[in-house]
């Protein structure tokens, strides 16, 4: 610059200042842009980086498996295609119509076209189409995408997931539950043991390849998830398998709205059975209706009627407020106290309490309960279970709540007889239990353990000591006096077993009015409770039909389904006499069922005289043999079980209208036909 003129050097010095300050400023930006790249917004630019290449998968582990208590299963869970679609990089694929694969898919899926298309041509980068295909569908869906020359993860994908299933379809339906499309459980104990069954999800890190799909790096595996745990429950598959079909073929004979079942152990109170009907297929949730999936036996609350006598009886004499051989007023069949007026169906003058239950009097219980007094009856029925929860791992379980305020006299004399309160049907099959182990109140016991992937024990549930709820001397005592039910006099002579002594008591009660004061006569709720055999109680039979249509009396409706229920149960569990095996007629007259009871009437208005003969019932059903009896206006009185290998009087003989046949049948033939006793009288027991 020396040799320029001054003028221009100081030109060029201008000059070159301004561009070393240019200089320093972009560099002093570009160190600051540097900075905040690789300092300030680092941990934003790495999250948003990994999410172009990364991808987060959390994978649900295999579900714990329901057992029942000889380890068959009940919930499994198994893998089954799903088909998801990439609508962006569907978008990509070249001559591809969209409209006409939207069609095909909802046409191998069976789903509205318009929602396949929508699904299809969204903005998302991600939808369902169709969780859990069966493999006809999945079968379907390939050979679609190779029509359509898409390969997987090309805009369409076949994901495997983990689906839950019911080998044995409806069966315990209503204790086992189902789950949602999520994995969780909604009803019955997957979902209050849904925190065990389900097991801990594990988040997985993969890696997108350059066609967008996943790749887990290192190995990584969905296997890495902790399964859930296995859980043993103290059912036993084949005697629900029992109750649930004789629960059903009950409820469809006599029209009945709804029923429930429920088999316990008194000595452990381990529930053997509960079913309810109608009844639902948890693998086929969206063709069962709401109604069918509500676990009655545990939610609904019921007046019991006349099985509420046996507590009252047992806690009087518990008491000591009556005796044993005690003569009881009952007022030859009518008795007003207050503004009411109570009636007998069997009207009598003087009863002992074991007369009391056998012709199922209402006027000798309340004359029981008015001597127990408000408080005393309370305690008593506290004693038993009555009015608190049982404890069933199941969700929706009714309180049953009652005594909340104190009862007025004409209220103690109409609860005493089951009228006025309310109660669950596993309240009383608990209740029932106390007396059938010798006075011990037993908590239900449902699920006897838990254990983990590994078998590792997690949790195991003993049996429940129990509490006091009478002496022992007095529930033996009960136990007695209540076999007089099921024999010659009896209310429930049609729940007696041949060479089995059966204790038992009937319940008919009328259901309250829905929209109006007082009850509905023709609304009942029919009921039978019972134990056998009575000398040492192998099981407990809780039975509740609710507004059954053809008859009502508990003693026709519910005491036929005990009967079935405990001789098979009793059957398969080894414990029938040898005398029970023998072939024997059962003793004692055949009751006169509600529908020949119709027949009199029509022939003493038209037919009378006219001469029938007794049909041939050989190789029949007992089914099958009742209709050809009910066909010719004759009566069944039937023992054993299959198709039918004599008959007295023999076919062909003449009979009288309304006469009994008497019938015995065993397994034959390879079919097993289940014994449907038609309705034991037309009187109605409270």
């Amino acid at each position: 610059m020396r040799n320029l003129e001054a003028r221009r050097a100081k030109w060029m010095r201008v000059r070159l200042g301004i561009l070393v300050c240019l200089l320093g400023v972009g560099f002093t930006r570009l160190v600051g842009a540097a900075w905040d790249l690789q300092v300030r917004r680092a941990p934003v630019l790495r999250e948003e980086a990994e999410q172009q290449y990364t991808r987060q998968v959390e994978f649900s582990p295999r579900r714990g498996t329901i057992y029942d208590r000889n380890h068959n299963p009940l919930a499994v869970s198994v893998v089954s295609p799903s088909l998801a679609a990439g609508p962006r990089r569907l978008g990509t694929i070249r001559n591809l119509d969209v409209g006409a694969l939207a069609s095909r898919l909802a046409e191998a899926l069976s789903l509205p076209e318009s929602d396949v298309r929508a699904r299809l041509t969204s903005r998302r980068g991600f939808a369902w189409i169709k969780r859990h295909m069966t493999p006809p569908e999945a079968a379907r869906v390939v050979a679609i995408m190779r029509e359509f020359h898409i390969r997987n993860r090309d805009g369409l994908e076949t994901i495997e997931e983990s689906r839950r299933w019911y080998p044995n379809r409806e069966l315990a339906a209503h204790v086992v539950g189902f789950v949602g499309a999520d994995g969780r459980g909604q009803e019955g104990l997957e979902r209050s043991l849904d925190e065990n069954l389900r097991g801990r999800m594990v988040a997985v890190q993969g890696l997108r390849d350059a066609r967008g799909a996943l790749v887990f790096a290192d190995g990584l595996t969905p296997a890495m998830g902790q399964a859930g745990d296995d859980v043993t429950l103290t059912l036993d598959a084949t005697i629900q398998h029992i109750v649930e079909r004789e629960l059903a073929l009950t409820c469809q004979l006599f029209e009945a709205r709804s029923g429930s079942v429920i088999v316990t152990d008194p000595r452990t109170g381990e529930v053997l059975a509960l079913a309810n009907y109608p009844t639902f297929n948890p693998n086929e949730l969206a063709t069962s209706e709401v109604d069918a999936r509500r676990n009655r036996a545990i939610a609904d609350r019921f007046e019991p009627g006349s099985t509420m006598k046996i507590f009252s009886v047992g806690g009087a004499l518990d008491a000591s407020v009556i005796r044993p051989d005690q003569q009881i007023d009952c007022h030859s069949g009518t008795y007003t106290i207050g503004n009411l007026t109570i009636h007998d169906s069997h009207p009598e003058q003087m009863l002992t309490p074991m007369q009391v239950l056998e012709r199922s009097s209402n006027i000798g219980a309340a004359q029981i309960g008015l001597s127990l007094g408000a408080e005393g009856l309370e305690r008593v029925y506290r004693r038993f279970g009555f009015g608190e929860r049982t404890g069933l791992p199941l969700p929706g379980e009714a309180r049953a709540r009652f005594g909340e305020r104190r009862w007025y006299e004409v209220e103690v004399a109409t609860v005493a007889f089951g009228q006025g309160m309310g109660v669950t049907s596993i309240q009383l099959a608990q209740g029932l239990g106390a007396v059938a182990n010798g006075g011990r109140l037993v908590h239900p016991l449902l699920v006897s353990r838990v254990t983990d992937a590994t078998g590792a024990l997690v949790q195991e549930n003993t049996p429940d000591p129990g509490r006091p709820a009478m002496q022992t001397g007095v529930a033996r005592m009960l136990a007695d006096m209540l076999t007089s039910v099921t024999e010659a006099h009896g209310t429930g002579t049609d729940a007696a077993i041949a060479g089995v002594r059966v204790a038992g008591k009937t319940g008919t009660a009328q259901k309250a009015r829905e929209h109006a004061h007082g009850y509905d006569d023709q609304r009942w709720v029919s009921s039978f409770i019972g134990f056998a055999p009575a000398e040492r109680p192998r099981l407990v039979v809780t039975v509740v039909i609710d507004e059954p249509q053809i008859t009502h009396a508990g003693g026709a409706v519910a005491a036929p389904l005990f009967h079935n229920v405990m001789e098979q149960s009793l059957r398969y569990l080894g414990a029938l006499p040898s005398a029970q095996r023998a072939m024997d007629f059962p003793q004692g007259p055949a009751a006169p069922t509600a529908l020949a009871a119709r027949r009199r009437d029509v022939r003493a208005h038209g037919d009378a005289g006219v001469a029938c003969s007794v049909p041939d019932l050989s190789r029949l059903s007992l089914r099958e043999a009742r209709r050809a009896l009910a066909a010719v206006g004759l009566d069944a009185a039937f023992g054993g079980a299959g198709v039918v290998v004599r008959q007295d009087p023999p076919a062909g003989s003449p009979c009288e209208p309304a006469q009994a046949v008497r019938a015995w049948a065993e397994p034959g033939g390879g079919y097993v036909p289940v014994a449907t006793p038609a309705p034991a009288s037309t009187e109605m027991p409270r």
